[in-house]
C-alpha cells in the first residue's frame, strides 16, 4: 500500500526453450531480489504472450489528483509488451483518459474490452484505486501481466464525483452550441483545438487567467483576427469569435479558422469542400493541429501550388475546380505584394509606426485612460499585427516553396533567415552595448522594459521590474554568412514568377518581401505588446491603492476596467475576483485533449502525441534546464532549456549561450520558432505534452533537428 515496487525486480522476456537458458534467467531474477529476498516468494514462469494489439498501463483513478478517470498509458504500435513500462521509445507515450461509467460509449472494441475486464476486476479485488499491467492480443484476448494498490492515494484532494461531472456537463453544453452548423459559416462540422491559428495555449498557458483570457479576446479573437483578413481579401468572418473557453481552457474553432484562409470571390460550393476536406483531414493526421495554414489549409498561392492542390483534393475537386481555387489564390497574393493597397507592408507599417510614436502621451497611473488605450491596441496595433502576421506566412510559404522545389537548400533557407534584421537581434545588440557602457540600462529599459515572460499576465514582473537585472550576455555571435543566391538562382526564380504570371516581381522584389514581412511581423507585435502591458500596469497601479494584489486582479475580467461604475466598486471587484478565482480551480479537474472532435471528447480523452516542429539541421546533446529564472539567467550557458509556451517576453533567455530549446506548444511559424531560426539554434518547439512529460524526467536530451528526432537520456 506505500510503495508500489514498480521495476524493483528484474522481468527477463521471450525467454526460449532451452534448460540452460531457463535455469540462468531464474537465477538472475532470484537474485534481483537482494536482501528483499524471502522463502514465501515465488517465480512466476509464463508462455511469453505473442500478437499483440495493444499493452500498457492503466490506472483506475488519475494517479495525481484520484479523479474519476481510467487512465491508459498504451503501445499499440510496436507489439511489444514492456515499451510502456520501461518507458522507451517514441511510441511509449500514448494516453487515453476516460471518464468512469462512460465505458460503454468506447468506439474502440480493443479498450472496450480492457475496461469490461477493469470493472470485473475491481469488483472481485474490492478496490477502485489500482494500478494495471496489461496486453490485448490482436483476436481480442486481453492478457493481466500484474496489478497492486495505486500509491498516491495519500496526496488525493477529495473532490465529489458529482461536483465533477457538474463541470463536465457545463463544458458539454458548450460544445453542444459551438459543433452547431452555422448559417454563414462553411462546412458541417468543426474541430476545436488549442494549437492552430492564433495558438493560445502557447501565448496564455493551459489554464489561462479571466484577465488574460479576456484581454487576448478583446484584442484578437473575437474579431481583429477576421477583420484583418477580410481586409486583405479573404472570407468575412468577423460576426464569430474564434476563440472559446472550454473547461477553463482556450481552444480555437478549426472550421471559422479555414473559412477565414478563403479567397472571398471563391464559390462557397468549392469552398465547401475544401472545409470539409480539411476537417476530415485534420481528423486523420490531428499531429497536424499546429500547422494547418502549411499542411492543411493553402491560404496563399506558392511556387508547388498545382502539385499541392491536384494530390490533395484528387477525387475532392474537378479539374476546373482546382483551376478555379489556384487562380482566385493567385490574384488574392498578388495584391499582397503590391505597395499601393491599404495592407501592403510599408502602410502597415507606418500605422504601428504612428502607434510607437503616441506611445509616450500615456501614463501608468489613470485608469481613465485604460478604453481609449484598449481602443489604440486593437484599432492600430493587433490589427495591423494580424495584417503583418499573414503577410509573415505567406513569405515563409513562398520560402518553403522554393525549397519544396529544389530551387534553394534547406542551408540556404536557414542563411535566410539567419540574416534578417528583427528586433530580437536589435535587443541582443543593446544588451551587449550596456555591458560594454555604450548605452545605459535606463536606455535600455526605455526601450525593452515592458516585455515580460507571459505578455498577457500582471502577475509577470516586467523586465525592468526585475531588480538586478541580468545585463550581461555570454552569448557568442554567430558568423554571418551572407544569403547569396546564384545567378543560375535568380534566373530560375524569375522564370517561375514568369511563368505563374508575377507580372512586375523579380526575385529581389520576391525576397525584399520575404524578408520584411517576417521582420516586421516581429516588430510589430514589440510594438502592440508597449500597449498592452501599459494597459496591465495601469490595473495594478489602481488596485494597489485599494489593497487589490496583483493576483486578485488576475481574476477580473477587463471587462470590469471599461467603465467607472465597475472598477470604483471595490467591494464587487473582490467578491468577483474571489468567485472567478475557485471557478478557475476547478476547471481543472476537468481533463480535455489538445483536439476536440465531438461532445465526446470531455469524457473519453485521448493525449495524442504531436509533431515538433524542428528548427535549423543541426543536432546537439546536452543537460536540461526546465522553466529557467531571470535571477539565475548564469545556469542558461550550454543548457538545453525546456519551457512550457513561449512569447516574446521570453527573449531574454537568448542572451545566454544555449545549446538549444524545447516547447510544449509552439507552432512552425510562431514567435519561438522565428526566434531560433533567425538565431541559429537548434529547437523542437511544440513537442505536446506526452513527449514533453517524457523529456522532463531525465537530465540530458538529444535533439537531431536535420533528422527531426528528439530523445531524453
Amino acid at each position: 500500500l506505500n510503495s508500489s515496487n514498480a521495476g524493483k525486480f528484474l522481468s527477463l522476456l521471450n525467454i526460449p526453450l532451452i534448460n540452460k537458458k531457463i535455469i540462468s534467467a531464474i537465477n538472475l531474477v532470484i537474485k534481483s531480489y537482494k536482501k528483499n529476498k524471502k522463502n514465501e516468494d515465488q517465480v512466476f514462469i509464463q508462455e511469453m504472450v505473442s500478437n499483440v494489439s495493444v499493452s500498457g498501463v492503466l490506472f483506475t483513478k488519475d494517479v495525481d489528483s484520484g479523479l474519476n478517470y481510467y487512465a491508459i498509458n498504451y503501445d499499440d504500435i510496436t507489439g511489444s509488451t514492456d515499451t510502456v513500462t520501461s518507458g522507451r521509445g517514441e511510441h511509449s507515450n500514448r494516453t487515453l483518459f476516460i471518464f468512469k461509467k462512460f465505458g460503454k460509449k468506447i468506439k474502440s472494441s480493443r479498450f472496450k474490452k480492457l475496461i469490461d475486464c477493469v470493472i470485473d476486476l475491481e469488483k472481485v479485488i474490492k478496490s477502485d484505486s489500482i494500478d494495471i499491467e496489461f496486453a490485448i492480443t490482436k483476436n481480442l484476448k486481453p492478457y493481466l501481466f500484474q496489478v497492486r494498490p495505486i500509491t498516491t492515494v495519500k496526496k488525493w484532494k477529495k473532490i465529489s464525483v458529482k461536483e465533477h461531472e457538474r463541470y463536465l456537463l457545463i463544458a458539454e453544453k458548450k460544445l453542444e452550441k459551438i459543433f452547431k452548423k452555422s448559417k454563414h459559416v462553411l462546412g458541417k462540422s468543426t474541430i476545436l483545438g488549442q494549437m492552430p491559428d492564433w495558438n493560445p495555449v502557447e501565448m496564455l498557458g493551459k489554464y489561462p487567467s479571466e484577465l488574460s483570457y479576456s484581454l487576448y479576446s478583446k484584442l484578437i479573437t473575437d474579431d481583429t483576427w477576421a477583420k484583418s483578413r477580410a481586409i486583405m481579401g479573404y472570407r468575412d468572418m468577423s460576426k464569430h469569435a474564434l476563440m472559446h473557453k472550454i473547461g477553463g481552457q482556450p481552444y480555437i474553432d478549426t472550421r471559422l479558422s479555414l473559412n477565414s484562409f478563403l479567397p472571398k470571390k471563391l464559390s462557397p460550393t468549392i469552398g465547401n469542400k475544401i472545409i470539409n476536406f480539411g476537417i476530415d483531414e485534420l481528423k486523420k493526421k490531428p499531429n497536424l493541429h499546429d500547422k494547418i495554414e502549411f499542411e492543411i489549409s493553402t491560404p496563399s498561392y506558392i511556387f508547388d501550388l498545382k502539385k499541392k492542390l491536384s494530390k490533395r483534393f484528387k477525387n475532392k475537386l474537378s479539374k476546373n475546380e482546382i483551376k478555379n481555387y489556384t487562380e482566385k489564390l493567385r490574384q488574392l497574393t498578388l495584391t499582397f505584394l503590391n505597395e499601393e493597397k491599404k495592407y501592403s507592408l510599408s502602410n502597415v507599417f507606418n500605422q504601428i509606426e504612428y502607434l510607437n510614436k503616441i506611445f509616450s502621451n500615456f501614463n501608468n497611473k489613470d485608469i481613465r485612460q485604460i478604453p481609449k488605450l484598449i481602443f489604440l491596441c486593437k484599432n492600430y496595433g493587433t490589427f495591423n499585427f494580424s495584417i503583418l502576421a499573414r503577410h509573415g506566412f505567406v513569405g515563409k510559404s513562398f520560402l518553403n516553396s522554393l525549397e519544396s522545389e529544389k530551387v534553394i537548400s534547406s542551408y540556404q533557407v536557414e542563411k535566410f533567415e539567419q540574416n534578417l534584421n528583427t528586433i530580437t537581434k536589435r535587443m541582443l545588440n543593446d544588451l551587449y552595448l550596456v555591458q560594454k557602457k555604450k548605452i545605459t540600462p535606463k536606455n535600455f529599459m526605455e526601450e525593452y522594459g515592458h516585455l515580460r515572460p507571459g505578455t498577457y499576465d500582471i502577475t509577470s514582473k516586467r523586465y525592468d521590474q526585475i531588480k538586478n537585472f541580468y545585463f550581461k550576455t555570454d552569448r557568442k555571435k554567430t558568423k554571418k554568412n551572407e544569403f547569396i543566391l546564384s545567378n543560375k538562382q535568380k534566373m530560375i526564380i524569375n522564370k517561375l514568377l514568369k511563368k505563374n504570371k508575377f507580372e512586375n516581381i523579380n526575385h529581389d522584389i520576391l525576397f525584399d518581401y520575404i524578408g520584411k514581412s517576417i521582420s516586421l511581423r516581429e516588430y510589430g507585435k514589440f510594438i502592440f505588446t508597449k500597449y498592452l502591458s501599459l494597459i496591465l500596469e495601469i490595473i495594478a497601479n489602481y488596485g494597489s491603492r485599494f489593497n487589490l494584489k496583483r493576483n486578485e486582479l488576475t481574476n477580473l475580467n477587463i471587462n470590469s476596467f471599461l467603465n467607472k461604475n465597475s472598477y470604483k466598486n471595490i467591494k464587487k471587484l473582490k467578491i468577483l475576483s474571489k468567485k472567478n478565482k475557485i471557478k478557475h480551480e476547478k476547471n481543472q479537474i476537468i481533463k480535455l485533449p489538445l483536439l476536440i472532435q465531438d461532445i465526446s471528447r470531455a469524457r473519453i480523452i485521448p493525449f495524442q502525441v504531436s509533431s515538433p516542429n524542428f528548427i535549423t539541421q543541426k543536432k546537439v546533446q546536452g543537460q536540461k534546464l526546465f522553466n529557467p529564472s531571470m535571477k539565475k539567467i548564469k545556469e542558461l550557458s550550454n543548457k538545453i532549456i525546456l519551457i512550457e509556451n513561449a512569447d516574446p517576453g521570453f527573449d531574454w533567455i537568448f542572451s545566454s549561450n544555449i545549446l538549444a530549446l524545447v516547447t510544449k506548444y509552439g507552432g512552425i511559424n510562431s514567435h519561438m520558432s522565428i526566434r531560433c531560426a533567425e538565431l541559429g539554434i537548434p529547437a523542437a518547439i511544440g513537442c505536446g505534452d506526452q513527449i514533453f512529460s517524457d523529456l522532463l524526467r531525465k537530465k540530458s536530451i538529444y535533439l537531431d533537428c536535420s533528422s527531426s528526432a528528439i530523445y531524453s537520456m
